[in-house]
């Protein structure tokens, strides 16, 4: 539909709302639903319409945008690599540190065990940033 139809419709509607009383709140809430969503497929129509003018080409469509579920998990896999690299600056300072202590072993047990861990969490968060939703 064209953004003059579009904006048509809106108007009609508006005008439909006369015709309620004041008080029927429950029979103009439909209308007023109706109209805004006349009102945003045209402002839709007028932003691609602006981007033709100013591009010479209408814009593509967008991207699927990541899910909520999706963007909290990638957050959470942040987190958790900005701990881990956390714990790894900190077990390397505590070898550098103490290069004769009898627990420099084990210190660098761990600290193999968190590479692998960060090495996991990158796999993780760069399957995630290019998956599709």
């Amino acid at each position: 539909m064209t953004a003059e139809g579009l904006h048509r419709e809106a108007a009609l509607l508006s005008n439909e709302l006369h015709t309620f009383r004041d008080e029927d709140v429950e029979g103009v809430k439909p209308v007023i639903e109706k109209i805004i969503a006349k009102r945003t497929e045209w402002k839709t129509v007028m932003l691609q319409l602006k981007h033709y003018q100013e591009t010479g080409k209408f814009p593509e469509e967008d991207k699927p945008k990541p899910t909520q579920e999706h963007s909290d998990s990638y957050a959470r896999l942040k987190v958790e690599l900005q701990l881990l690299n956390q714990n790894i600056s900190n077990r390397k300072k505590k070898i550098r540190d103490n290069p004769e202590h009898r627990k420099v072993e084990d210190w660098t047990a761990e600290l193999a065990m968190l590479e692998a861990q960060k090495m996991e969490l990158k796999t993780q968060l760069v399957s995630q940033k290019y998956a599709t939703t």
